[in-house]
Parts: C-alpha cells; sequence; structure tokens
C-alpha cells in the first residue's frame, strides 16, 4: 500500500463508503443499482469529453513539433537504409598530411 491510502482520514472515508454501500445493497438494491449506474454514465460522459473535446484542442500547439519529428524519422530511415552511399557522399578533406623526416 502507498502511504497515501494508509493516511486515517482516507481510511475512514473509505470505510464509510463500504458501510454505505453494504447498507445500501441491503434496504434498497435498486436505488444502488440505479445509483452505481447513474455515477457510470456520468464517468463514461467526462471520459467522452476529456478526450474528445478538451484534449485534442490543447495539442494544437504541437503541429509544429509533429512535423518536426515526423521529418526527423524520415532522415533517420534514409539514413539507415544506406550507409554505404553514405560513405561515397564524404568529400575529401582539404587537409594534407606531411612526412615529417626527423633526424635522431
Amino acid at each position: 500500500m502507498s502511504n497515501s491510502i494508509r493516511h486515517p482520514v482516507i481510511l475512514v472515508i473509505l470505510l464509510l463508503a463500504v458501510i454505505g454501500v453494504i447498507y445500501q445493497l441491503f434496504t434498497n438494491p435498486s436505488g444502488l443499482f440505479l445509483t452505481l449506474m447513474i455515477a457510470a454514465l456520468i464517468a463514461a460522459g467526462f471520459y467522452f469529453l476529456m478526450t474528445k473535446v478538451i484534449m485534442p484542442r490543447r495539442s494544437g500547439m504541437d503541429k509544429n513539433y509533429r512535423k518536426a519529428l515526423k521529418q526527423s524519422k524520415g532522415r533517420q530511415k534514409q539514413q539507415g537504409k544506406a550507409p554505404e552511399e553514405r560513405n561515397k557522399k564524404k568529400r575529401k578533406s582539404h587537409l594534407k598530411v606531411v612526412d615529417g623526416r626527423k633526424k635522431k
């Protein structure tokens, strides 16, 4: 168990919730079923709202990042396909090796 669940206030709230559900189950089972169905519908509606409506609006500012990421992946694929071609495209170095003969 994590530390947040072990906190005494949370344990008391969870215990009262369990007692309430058990009490409702014995006294009014159809009311409990109706309450659980309404809670599930509200949770599903909230999930739909967050994933389909609110979150896509927030990701609109990442369009340029996605475009750059796509280009970067394309370049990596090109580099990975033909390493022999990359070697052919290398330019000759403008530096020259000079043989220095020192007398001993």
